[in-house]
């Protein structure tokens, strides 16, 4: 089994395994105790981060032994710094979406390679959105998009929209006025919007309030490959694998949107 097919494996397997356990413990959240029914959902996302971690750890331990692997719910080594072959995983992106029934959450699974020439050096990713039946990998045929003229749609963190929202807003109204008004849309997990961009269901993607290399490094790959713009905040190229571990921002979005949003955003 060769790279690729091991992380679109294992994104499909966790991703199934979650739905599962979601199923499983719906039964927890009967009845109209309020107080009972958080506590649930408490239980569910601190079991599914758990769950899915360890199952993707045996899963490697067993298939790529050799390798580094940073996910959210491990140990942080420093290992993976002088390491040529390092997974970047998150087990459960969008812990909240996936507590509370949303389908907004993901599997993260990337290989970050020292020796890769591909952007940010991530030469393999898969994400699935299982909840929404989608499983995006690096080596399947690339998603054409063609510009239709309708109005663009902007994904922000459902959690923490950004305060330069109005701003981009307002600048892409000015630069593409026939495409009418900008829609913002909420979303919960990377993955899940780097999928909407590319079922068509979204333009752009941008944060600048700061995450970590897991919540991006898969739908970062995934992006590039079907021929999004991947960039930070000021359009330069995000480095993965670092000593910290805090990326500081992100752009994702259609390649024509590119410089009006980062004109905008550093304005």
């Amino acid at each position: 089994m060769n790279d690729h097919e091991l992380a679109r494996k294992l994104a499909r397997e966790t991703g199934t395994l979650l739905v599962g356990l979601r199923k499983h413990a719906e039964s927890l959240q009967g009845g109209t105790d309020e107080t009972h029914s958080v506590l649930a959902q408490e239980v569910l996302g601190s079991e599914g981060d758990r769950v899915a971690h360890d199952y993707l750890m045996e899963q490697f331990s067993t298939s790529r032994p050799g390798d580094v692997v940073l996910s959210e719910e491990g140990d942080l080594e420093v290992a993976r710094l002088n390491s040529d072959r390092v997974w970047i995983i998150d087990p459960l992106d969008g812990t909240a979406q996936y507590s509370s029934g949303g389908d907004d959450f993901a599997v993260h699974i990337a290989l970050w390679e020292a020796g890769s020439t591909s952007p940010s050096q991530i030469s393999v990713a898969s994400v699935a959105v299982p909840a929404r039946n989608e499983l995006w990998s690096m080596d399947e045929p690339v998603q054409r998009y063609q510009p239709n003229g309708s109005p663009i749609r902007i994904l922000v963190s459902r959690s923490r929209p950004p305060r330069e929202i109005d701003a981009v807003i307002q600048k892409l109204e000015e630069t593409f006025p026939d495409r009418g008004h900008v829609e913002v849309i909420p979303m919960g997990s990377v993955g899940a919007k780097v999928g909407a961009i590319l079922a068509d269901k979204a333009d752009a993607y941008f944060n600048s309030g700061g995450f970590y290399e897991w919540d991006l490094a898969a739908p970062l790959g995934i992006a590039i490959h079907n021929g999004l713009s991947v960039s930070d905040c000021r359009g330069s190229q995000i480095e993965l694998n670092k000593a910290n571990l805090k990326v500081k921002d992100i752009l994702i979005c259609r390649p024509e949107l590119t410089a009006t949003i980062v004109l905008a955003l550093n304005n």
